[in-house]
């Protein structure tokens, strides 16, 4: 089944950092900035791959984790890795219809909150309630940001400027296999480097 969304948030790095691994690695990508500290990427790797470019990305960027998320229809993978190692794969429900995936989830919750050194009040889980929310909000993220987004996604949205949606992606940022930042539609300005 393939995921219908996946990406990476990087915690404590900064933007340049990132754009110089991707060019090093020759992986494009797209980024996007915010909210807070968070840096929203979306790399041309799934599955397996994506976690160990994510490894791989902890390892050269120190104390920064590096949260990756796939959603699937039915489940939501998590996986955060810091200084180059995983330090805890989750796999929960995307609806936690019994007590038992509910509790399997907050002992998850509890696992990447610790692993991401996560300063707060945890966030709620329900039962019967959707998972997707409370994980991406201990990485800062809300929900509605990350949804629907997946790389492949992204390069059909970028052929596209006149789409209704557009303006939704205008602060995002393409990098290509070099480590280059293109505006996320081409020929508009936007952040060159």
């Amino acid at each position: 089944m393939s995921d219908t969304a996946q990406g990476f948030i990087v915690l404590g790095a900064a933007r340049t950092k990132v754009q110089r691994w991707l060019g090093s690695h020759q992986l494009p990508a797209f980024l996007a900035a915010g909210p807070g500290k968070a840096l929203r990427l979306w790399p041309r790797v799934e599955g397996e791959a994506a976690e160990e470019a994510a490894t791989a990305l902890s390892g050269e960027l120190p104390k920064s984790r590096v949260f990756v998320f796939s959603i699937s229809q039915d489940s939501l993978r998590v996986s955060v890795h810091v200084d180059g190692t995983c330090q805890t794969r989750e796999e929960v429900a995307l609806r936690m219809r019994t007590a038992k995936q509910l509790s399997q989830a907050h002992a998850a919750l509890q696992r990447v909150s610790t692993a991401l050194d996560f300063k707060g009040h945890r966030p709620t889980l329900l039962r019967d309630g959707d998972s997707r929310p409370g994980f991406l909000a201990l990485a800062g993220v809300k929900e509605d940001d990350l949804v629907s987004l997946s790389h492949a996604q992204l390069v059909e949205a970028r052929l596209h400027p006149e789409a209704p949606e557009a303006a939704r992606f205008q602060d995002f940022t393409f990098v290509d296999e070099q480590g280059k930042a293109h505006p996320f539609f081409a020929g508009t300005p936007g952040p060159e480097s």
